[in-house]
């Protein structure tokens, strides 16, 4: 009691010494004319330089170290404790926390709301004793605390929640922080300031994706976070130097075993990376806003290379995943049936693939365009079945005719009844809609015969072929002729019958 008393008086004494100090200065600075007048030319020259050294003294206090808006420490003053830190080898925790609802406050109640609500927040986070005055604005919505000793991870955004995101009133309206955590440890996670910052800012990323809004630091983020700068880098120049590839997955036809087309994806031949998957750069492409380029490259090539197989007398149904861009895309129609016309081939041969995540971005937009896409003949599938919010929703308004059942659900069909379930109504609720179904992820011919008892319709996985370079696809229809995969399905049956 006695130790925070004289704290405080400490505290109120330095204010007055700083205030007096500031007016002090204020008036050396910008004397008025009749003093002035009184000054002697010596002393009038003395004044000068003194006045020329106070400036240079508050040019050195001032804006960089505190952020104007919250009053806390700004980035380049957290860099300095860092590296005052570091040459201490003094150990510590760098927990950095983002305000993830100000962009909509900005849009919705306007940026004096948002810049209120960054303020409240700062205040809470002053009232915090862990970081005894470490805190800092990195700018935007970002905050970082430096805490001695390093504390604990268990239950760290559980804490800060319960702290930090507790109702506030602003401008009559009450509003929640919602925020996103990382934290990392010096010296563990690395030596030098600004990598230390660099890391916690990968981490934060990692934690407004993650459920908890929470991501603890981890050796081997700052690859993955190098390589996916480099693909950014690099996306544009993937279509340009034809680094580009798609291969073709075959789907079959369980009554008879017959091949009914192949579904095409594309892959990325990376100069230094490697050959990378379509889930390794797309998300990546469709966050980065590349999506609608790539779209085009591969509908126009794929549809290039089904009039290369219909030229040799092959003529295959081919299906091609679209992008929540694309369904944006009010010219796509056009293009698409442009280059149909172009290469010459029919248009019912090609397929078009949405998911239900990509249709809920814009659902109208989505049904004006797939249903306009359908018209000119081309099919529609939705794929990843249940894995969304909506299945039912979709299967009522979009204008489909294929519906997929996502691997998922079937790698574990042979041991899962609750897969089985999911899989046999998902088949007999499509078939009602009058869509065939097609179900993914096929590896084992105890697969394919649950699909067959349960009345699927096509199939599609490695059972069948892994996806094939367009130039081997001709020769290996030759050989799958040979040895059709068939299985004998029960009439009307069920998994779980």
């Amino acid at each position: 009691m006695i130790l925070a008393t004289l704290r405080r008086c400490l505290g109120l004494s330095l204010l007055c010494l700083a205030l007096g100090t500031s007016r002090l200065a204020g008036r050396l600075l910008h004397p008025s004319r009749r003093r002035l007048r009184r000054l002697s030319g010596h002393q009038q020259t003395r004044l000068s330089g003194l006045q020329a050294r106070l400036l240079n003294w508050q040019t050195q206090l001032q804006p960089q170290d505190i952020d104007k808006l919250t009053g806390v420490g700004t980035r380049q003053s957290a860099l300095r404790e860092l590296e005052r830190l570091v040459d201490h080898n003094q150990p510590f925790s760098l927990i950095r926390l983002s305000v993830n609802n100000v962009k909509q406050i900005n849009d919705t109640l306007g940026h004096a709301v948002g810049d209120q609500l960054l303020v409240a927040l700062a205040r809470r986070l002053m009232r915090l004793e862990f970081h005894r005055g470490r805190l800092y604005r990195l700018g935007g919505d970002e905050f970082v605390m430096l805490v001695i000793p390093p504390t604990a991870r268990e239950r760290l955004a559980d804490r800060l929640r319960e702290r930090l995101c507790q109702p506030l009133e602003l401008e009559g309206t009450t509003l929640i922080p919602s925020i996103s955590i990382s934290d990392l440890h010096y010296p563990e996670h690395g030596q030098e300031p600004l990598r230390l910052l660099r890391r916690s800012g990968i981490a934060l990323t990692l934690a407004r994706k993650a459920r908890d809004g929470y991501h603890g630091y981890q050796s081997g983020l700052d690859q993955h976070h190098d390589q996916e700068r480099i693909m950014l880098r690099d996306l544009v120049s993937a279509v340009r130097e034809q680094q580009l590839r798609v291969v073709y997955q075959p789907k079959i036809r369980i009554a008879d075993g017959r091949v009914e087309g192949f579904e095409a994806l594309l892959q990325w031949q990376h100069p230094s990376l490697g050959l990378l998957q379509p889930d390794e750069f797309l998300p990546l492409a469709t966050q980065s806003g590349h999506m609608p380029l790539l779209s085009d490259w591969m509908l126009e090539h794929v549809i290039g290379q089904m009039a290369a197989w219909q030229a040799l007398g092959r003529p295959q149904h081919v299906a091609v995943n679209l992008s929540a861009a694309d369904l944006e895309d009010v010219d796509l129609a056009k293009r698409l049936v442009g280059w149909l016309n172009r290469y010459g081939v029919d248009q019912r041969l090609l397929m078009l693939e949405v998911t239900e995540q990509t249709v809920m971005r814009d659902p109208g937009l989505a049904a004006h365009l797939l249903g306009e896409l359908r018209e000119q003949g081309c099919q529609v599938a939705i794929d990843d079945f249940g894995t969304g919010y909506s299945s039912l929703t979709q299967l009522r308004c979009l204008p489909l005719d294929v519906l997929k059942i996502d691997k998922s659900f079937v790698i574990d069909l042979p041991h899962q009844p609750e897969d089985a379930l999911i899989v046999d109504a998902s088949i007999d609720l499509a078939h009602k809609f009058g869509l065939q179904v097609i179900a993914e992820g096929v590896e084992t011919p105890q697969h394919l015969a649950l699909l067959a008892q349960a009345g699927c319709d096509q199939a599609q996985g490695f059972l069948i072929s892994r996806a094939l370079d367009a130039e081997n696809v001709t020769a290996w229809l030759e050989e799958y002729q040979n040895h059709l995969l068939v299985v004998s399905a029960r009439p009307n049956g069920t998994l779980g019958g």
